[in-house]
C-alpha cells in the first residue's frame, strides 16, 4: 500500500490534504485553513527560482523543499555539492604536489568525499538524538522512516550553502591566506543559518521547547565541527 505524502502550508507549516485543486483542464491553488495564505505559491514556480529562495535563507522555500516538493533534483544537487565541498577542502587543506603530479590531491579527495559523507551522516545523527528526545511523540506519529528522511533532508537542504566556496576555488590564487579563511567562515556562519532556519522550518519541536532545541542545533553543530576539524588535522598529517 502506497503511503499517502504529507503536504505542508509552506507559510506556517500547517498540515493540509492538498496544494490545489483540478477543475476540467484548469488548476487552482488552495488556501490554508490556517493563515488563509495560498498553501504553496512555489509549485507554479521553476525549480531554479526555488533554490535561489533556499539559498537566500527562505523558510517557506525550505518547507516547499522538505515536504512538497519532488526531492529527486535536491538529491542530485546535494551531490554536486559533496564533490564541491571535497574539492574545496582539498584544495584548502593540502599543499600543492611538487612537479605538478596529481596523485596526492586525487587521494586527498576521495579521503575528504568520504569525511564529508560522515559529517553529513553525523550531523543526521545529532538531530535525530535531539528531536526524539524533545519531540518523541512527533516521531511517533510520522513513523520513525519517515522522521529520518526529513532530518536527512534538512542536513543536505542546509548544505546548499557550500554552492558560496565556488568562488575561492576561482579565485584562489588572487587572495590571500586571510581573505580565503574570512570567505570559508562566512560561508560556515550561512551554513548555519541554514541549518538552524531549515531545521525550525520543519516545525520538529513544540512551541514552548523551539528555542531550547535551537540552542541545541547551534551547540550540535559546533560539535560536529570541532570533531571534523580533528578529523581534518589527521588526514591533514597524512598527506603531508
Amino acid at each position: 500500500m502506497t503511503e499517502k505524502k504529507r503536504f505542508v502550508c509552506v507559510n506556517c507549516g500547517h498540515r493540509v490534504k492538498e496544494l490545489f485543486k483540478k477543475y476540467s483542464n484548469t488548476m487552482k491553488t488552495t488556501q490554508c485553513d490556517k493563515c488563509h495564505q495560498i498553501t504553496d505559491k512555489y509549485i507554479e514556480f521553476e525549480e531554479f527560482i526555488i533554490l535561489i529562495d533556499a539559498l537566500l535563507l527562505d523558510s517557506c522555500a525550505f518547507r516547499h523543499i522538505i515536504y512538497n516538493g519532488d526531492f529527486k533534483l535536491y538529491w542530485k544537487v546535494s551531490l554536486v555539492v559533496l564533490l564541491l565541498e571535497s574539492f574545496a577542502l582539498c584544495r584548502q587543506k593540502l599543499p600543492d604536489p611538487p612537479n605538478a603530479s596529481l596523485h596526492v590531491h586525487e587521494k586527498g579527495f576521495y579521503t575528504y568525499t568520504l569525511q564529508n559523507m560522515g559529517d553529513y551522516m553525523f550531523m543526521t545523527l545529532l538531530l535525530l538524538i535531539i528531536t526524539a528526545t524533545l519531540s518523541i511523540d512527533w516521531m511517533q506519529k510520522i513513523g520513525f522512516r519517515n522522521f529520518t528522511l526529513i532530518i536527512l533532508k534538512v542536513v543536505l537542504i542546509s548544505n546548499l550553502s557550500k554552492f558560496f566556496l565556488l568562488p575561492i576555488l576561482v579565485w584562489r590564487n588572487n587572495t590571500t591566506v586571510f581573505g580565503r579563511n574570512l570567505h570559508h567562515l562566512l560561508v560556515m556562519a550561512h551554513h548555519l543559518c541554514s541549518l538552524v532556519l531549515a531545521y525550525e522550518a520543519v516545525g520538529a519541536t513544540r512551541k514552548s521547547l523551539r528555542w531550547w532545541a535551537l540552542t541545541l542545533v547551534v551547540i550540535a553543530f559546533a560539535f560536529k565541527e570541532t570533531a571534523r576539524q580533528f578529523v581534518s588535522l589527521v588526514v591533514e598529517e597524512h598527506f603531508t
